[in-house]
């Protein structure tokens, strides 16, 4: 009896069985498509109303819809829908720091004859008017600048690169901008060294990596003054080791670094738990494997090589140790850096949720 009451259930909410045919439920929207026009940023969420019909003969249910961007949210009709009856589906957009132009995508999935029905909203976000203070967050007296931070990527190991950092006077009295604890391998200067009240001006970062002398992401500190105020710029950059001067033949007697397998997947554990992952790395060339060194993304992880050197055809052991002090699904991050020129950067993982 039970099975036979489940039975004319799935009848209703499926489909019926008529002359040997499975009668199905039909999606079909008013239309698929919404263009907000302009938008303000400043006004907040907007949203539009998707109408649909069930033109099948079997009730509709939609199962999920899946947008295409965190920036958008869904609510959508979540009981059976009935043949000739009709259901919604709600698109709303946040242009919270999407300032541009904007266009966005919902997929419905249901148990209709299609299957899966893409709807699409679009629109131009007019961006939020930014204050001073938006704009130059970081300040140092009446100087205030784009950011403490001047970010110089990807620069070579025998290169030099140029960066600068926009700053404005917000003081009634011109600015004089001064450097101290700057490091050689970086020249720094303000344009204009005096800036006039309410102007504004730049701070030039030339960094000379060839001097710096690493490799991978590495940061300096740099004092600003301005007056009797000091205040810290931190300059980060990029290392990457130069091949470009490698001959054919050279490249072909390189060192080749393999890696098997990059991630540790570790069960649930508790926080305040230790996790020991290990990974091989092999040498695959024909000269020596060397490693350069070896960043952690969170402090929380410890790092370890068996050698430094490895010979070609040979292998050492990454340990990785991590003390769980967060909670959550987590993905922490090592990167090694070798003198391989065709893979000079591995990554490798520690993977798994922390109670």
């Amino acid at each position: 009896m039970k099975k036979l009451v489940k039975l004319v259930l799935f009848s209703i909410l499926f489909g019926t069985v008529s002359s040997g045919a499975v009668s199905q439920a039909r999606i079909q929207f008013s239309t698929d498509k919404h263009d907000f026009g302009n938008i303000r940023e400043t006004n907040g969420p907007v949203s539009h109303v998707f109408t649909f019909k069930n033109t099948g003969k079997a009730p509709l249910v939609i199962q999920n819809v899946e947008t295409s961007c965190g920036c958008t949210v869904s609510e959508y009709t979540k009981e059976p829908v009935l043949p000739g009856k009709s259901g919604i589906v709600k698109a709303t957009f946040d242009p919270s720091g999407r300032p541009n132009y904007f266009d966005k995508t919902l997929t419905v999935i249901s148990n209709a004859e299609t299957g899966r029905v893409m709807l699409n909203i679009k629109g131009n976000v007019e961006a939020k008017v930014l204050t001073v203070e938006e704009q130059y967050p970081y300040s140092i007296d009446k100087v205030r600048m784009k950011s403490g931070t001047l970010e110089l990527y990807k620069i070579l190991s025998t290169g030099t690169r140029t960066e600068n950092l926009e700053v404005i006077n917000t003081g009634t009295t011109p600015a004089i901008i001064s450097f101290e604890n700057v490091p050689a391998h970086i020249t720094v200067k303000a344009d204009p060294v005096s800036i006039p009240a309410g102007a504004k001006g730049t701070i030039q970062c030339t960094y000379n990596a060839a001097k710096k002398k690493d490799f991978g992401v590495v940061s300096d500190d740099i004092t600003v003054r301005v007056k009797s105020v000091k205040g810290t710029l931190t300059v980060r950059a990029s290392i990457d080791e130069d091949f470009s001067s490698l001959t054919p033949a050279e490249l072909e007697k390189a060192p080749v670094a393999a890696v098997e397998q990059p991630n540790h997947q570790f069960n649930t554990i508790k926080k305040g738990s230790r996790i020991t992952g290990k990974f091989e790395i092999k040498n695959d060339g024909k000269s020596d494997l060397i490693i350069r060194k070896i960043t952690n993304d969170c402090s929380c992880v410890q790092s370890s090589i068996a050698a430094n050197t490895v010979k070609p055809g040979k292998s050492t052991t990454l340990t990785l140790e991590l003390t769980a002090n967060d909670s959550g699904e987590k993905f922490y991050g090592t990167t090694v850096i070798t003198n391989a020129p065709k893979q000079f950067k591995l990554t490798f993982y520690l993977i798994g949720t922390i109670e």
